[in-house]
């Protein structure tokens, strides 16, 4: 039981980070989301005795520097009454599948594997019923490494021999292994992250008779398919909004997989079900991925519902999306007033379809969650003191470019003279596919304002969205100052555990990106002894942290940011402090501090 109070104290903070979940699994079990494999022989001629096992954690996450050592535990247990369990241990790759899960391979298999990075405390083991064993391991992260490494750590129970003399008309033999998935962030300036919509398709659940019998046979399963470019796993949290054929909102549903992780080169669905399907009509697809990048994977598909069920205009009822990308992603500026700046981006069509795209300027806005704000409405409300969209004027804002091409887009600004601080815009492209099979429409499939329906010829088959993001500073004279809220705390229960959070608001003149640290404290008061009493205040000890580093994207002038940490673990009795220290390039750094009380129930 956590018991906040309210008090702040000045005190700065800072301890490494790491974590670890823990999870136990029974060898009866289907292992359904992260882990595993089971090789299967051939046929079964003989009864076995049943061997229950336990394996805790299935998932340990890692962040280390290149020439760092880091290390872990794994536990493994012999909950049989009378079983004696043989294995081989070892450490190997692992893939992503299309659904999500991880899968076990042999090494050498992924680009992104640790698994040679690991050094196990056994090769075997042997455990008797209700013995355990403990695993230890390290993994040396070697020099000039960044992003994403995985791997997994596998037990593979050994076959159980048969007796002498049985008798057999086949033969069977199991190979089963269970493993521990190893994921290790290596954080650095040429980390990427970067993810696509690369696909999308509906379909009714009659053909599928697993989601038939869930969901019955009106329902739609829609699957936007999302991969990732960059060389680090991303956590992908996927949106459709769903709009009729002239490009009006209907609903928005969620996209998901899991936990959403994406490893890098992976391709993964992100599916949601529309149990009662959908009136026959035309639609379009409106999909926003977010997964802490600079902005949001994006693409619009449209597709049609009839009586004899549902298809989008792509091969087989399924549309690719051809990928393209703009660069760099940002422009910094810095120019006085009244003067003329001009730059140069690249828009590259990297599929082997040619492409239509159409650019523009659009104001710039992020979220409280720091995500990058898209929503027409919400951006017309955005005040214009800090933009310059107005400003900007693209050339050519309008191309066709051959697969394979690329073309160079220059960006003029022209600054009023009037003006000082810091400016931004969203430089938005959006790519269709030209040509025969592309659709006589131009533009974004979903924008059109007519007063008719547009029929699924008159509209591309899809539309993508990549763009960049323009930060101007006007003059010399910026000011970076910076406030922090009152901090919270609650209780996300016994799986979430502690909450801790604030409110970072930028009140300068200039974009900022808050560097984050939580560090938890534990009041310690000397004890007593004979003959002495100490009558003192006590001190405060540092118990952990929690690193949030810098965030992903900037904190724009006039903006504000939630600054947010979970804590899992399990604090003793007594009486804690959490406090908040950011370095946002401000004079001094921002604190902010609470007490709160553990008492164990």
């Amino acid at each position: 039981m956590m018991v906040p109070h309210s008090s702040s104290r000045d005190c700065p903070g800072g301890l490494s980070h790491e974590r670890s979940r823990a999870r136990r699994i029974m060898l009866n079990v289907v292992l359904s989301s992260i882990v595993a494999s089971m090789l299967v022989g051939c046929l079964v001629g003989t009864a076995r005795a049943q061997v229950s096992i336990s394996l805790t954690p299935l998932l340990i996450e890692l962040a280390g520097a290149p020439g760092e050592t880091k290390s872990f535990n794994i536990l493994l247990v012999n909950e049989s009454k009378a079983a004696t369990a043989h294995f081989r241990v070892f450490a190997t790759d692992v893939i992503q599948r299309s659904n999500g899960d991880y899968r076990v391979v042999e090494q050498g298999e992924s680009e992104y594997s640790c698994a040679r990075w690991i050094k196990l405390s056994r090769e075997e083991a042997t455990l008797g019923p209700g013995e355990a064993l403990s695993v230890d391991g390290k993994l040396a992260i070697p020099r000039a490494v960044y992003g994403g490494r995985y791997a997994a750590v596998v037990f593979e129970l050994a076959p159980e021999k048969r007796k002498d003399g049985e008798e057999v008309f086949a033969s069977a033999e199991f190979v089963q292994r269970f493993a521990t998935v190893i994921e290790v962030s290596i954080p650095a300036p040429r980390v990427r992250k970067a993810l696509s919509v690369s696909g999308f398709s509906v379909r009714a659940a009659a053909e599928n008779p697993r989601y038939a019998a869930a969901y019955g046979n009106d329902a739609l399963i829609l699957v936007g398919e999302v991969r990732n470019e960059g060389n680090t796993h991303v956590f992908a949290r996927g949106s459709l909004t769903l709009r009729d054929g002239s490009g009006k909102r209907l609903r928005q549903i969620p996209l998901g997989s899991g936990r959403g992780l994406v490893l890098p080169e992976a391709t993964v669905n992100l599916v949601s079900v529309l149990p009662s399907g959908l009136a026959p009509g035309n639609y379009i697809a409106d999909i926003s991925v977010k997964y802490g990048g600079m902005r949001p994977a994006l693409a619009k598909v449209p597709f049609t519902v009839s009586s004899s069920g549902a298809e989008t205009r792509g091969a087989g009822g399924e549309t690719k999306l051809a990928p393209f990308s703009v660069e760099p992603a940002s422009l910094d500026l810095t120019y006085p007033a009244g003067a003329v700046a001009a730059r140069s981006i690249v828009v590259k069509n990297e599929s082997d379809v040619p492409l239509h795209v159409e650019g523009k300027a659009l104001p710039l806005a992020y979220d409280e969650e720091g995500e990058l704000v898209q929503d027409e409405s919400t951006l017309a409300a955005t005040p214009s003191k800090w933009s310059c969209a107005g400003w900007i004027e693209l050339k050519p804002s309008s191309m066709d470019i051959r697969p394979g091409g690329q073309q160079v887009v220059r960006v003029t600004i022209s600054i009023p003279r009037d003006q000082a601080g810091g400016r931004y815009a969203n430089l938005v492209f959006t790519a269709t596919p030209s040509g025969e099979g592309g659709g006589a429409g131009r533009g974004e499939a979903g924008s059109r304002a007519s007063a008719e329906t547009p029929s699924p010829r008159e509209t591309p088959a899809w539309a993508g969205e990549a763009g960049a993001v323009v930060s101007l500073t006007v003059g010399k004279q910026v000011e970076k100052i910076a406030e922090l809220s009152e901090l919270r705390i609650e209780d996300g229960g016994p799986s979430v555990g502690l909450i801790f959070s604030t409110v970072f608001k930028n009140t300068g003149t200039t974009h900022v990106k808050p560097q984050v640290t939580f560090g938890i404290k534990r009041h310690v008061v000397p004890e007593s002894v004979p003959g002495v009493e100490y009558v003192g205040p006590g001190s405060w000890e540092d118990v952990d942290s929690v690193d949030l580093g810098e965030l992903e994207n900037t904190v724009l002038p006039g903006g504000t940011r939630l600054l947010r940490a979970g804590y899992a673990r399990a604090l003793e009795s007594g009486r804690y402090m959490v406090e908040v220290t950011v370095r946002y390039g401000g004079k001094a750094p921002l604190y902010v501090s609470r007490e709160f009380e553990v008492r164990q129930p």
